[in-house]
């Protein structure tokens, strides 16, 4: 009947479509039975990732995370610079400070050598000039230093003791006279002035106090 046929073959076609879907496999007890196949590689079911990962969402997050990463790095660059900064700015302070106030102190000792002893009393400042006849004191003083130990000849500055703080510098400078066999030291403490001056407020002598050279018994 043609009817039937056409239905025949319809319902053939369909049948070999839906039975390509499966494959036959042998089970346990020895029948047969039908499973779908699985996707091979060049099928799109192959590459697709599980339905749990959400790669559009996770991506805007890993970005987020690496600009904050990028802001983070940024400000400790910016604070370490600025730290690197203000220690350059001390620092050049600092040495200007010390520069200033070690020429100071080369020029005092510089004019006790060719015994200008009114221009190595114009670099001292208070307390050391404040009491009456204090230059008078102070030139009577170089006098005897160098009637007894002979005039200054040479100075060195000693590296590694100068001490710098607040608007006060020290340093320890090598004396050598001419009538003393070896040399000696001399620590001069220097302090800034309110005309920005640094004036010598203090000098101590082998560590005698007020002496601009050691004291021996035969000098006194």
């Amino acid at each position: 009947m043609p009817g039937r046929r056409d239905w025949d073959e319809e319902s053939q076609e369909r049948y070999e479509e839906d039975f390509a879907e499966f494959e036959m496999t042998d089970g346990a007890n020895g029948r047969s039975h039908r499973r779908r196949r699985s996707a091979g590689r060049g099928s799109p079911a192959a590459w697709l990732p599980p339905d749990d990962l959400d790669f559009e969402s996770e991506l805007p997050r890993r970005r987020k995370w690496r600009w904050w990463w990028v802001a983070v790095a940024l400000v400790i660059c910016g604070i370490c610079g600025f730290m690197g900064a203000f220690a350059a700015v001390n620092l050049g302070i600092g040495l200007n400070l010390s520069k200033d106030a070690a020429v100071t102190a080369s020029n005092f000792l510089a004019a006790l050598g060719t015994q200008d002893y009114a221009q190595a009393y114009h670099y001292l400042g208070p307390p050391m000039t404040l009491q009456p006849g204090a230059q008078s004191s102070f030139i009577a003083q170089a006098q005897r230093y160098d009637a007894c130990f002979g005039t200054v000849v040479d100075y060195k500055q000693v590296e590694g003791t100068t001490v710098i703080q607040d608007n006060s510098w020290s340093s320890t400078y090598e004396i050598t006279r001419s009538k003393l066999p070896h040399s000696y030291r001399l620590t001069l403490t220097l302090q800034e002035d309110s005309n920005h001056q640094w004036r010598i407020v203090d000098y101590q002598s082998e560590g005698a106090d007020n002496a601009l050279a050691p004291s021996q018994p035969a000098c006194q």
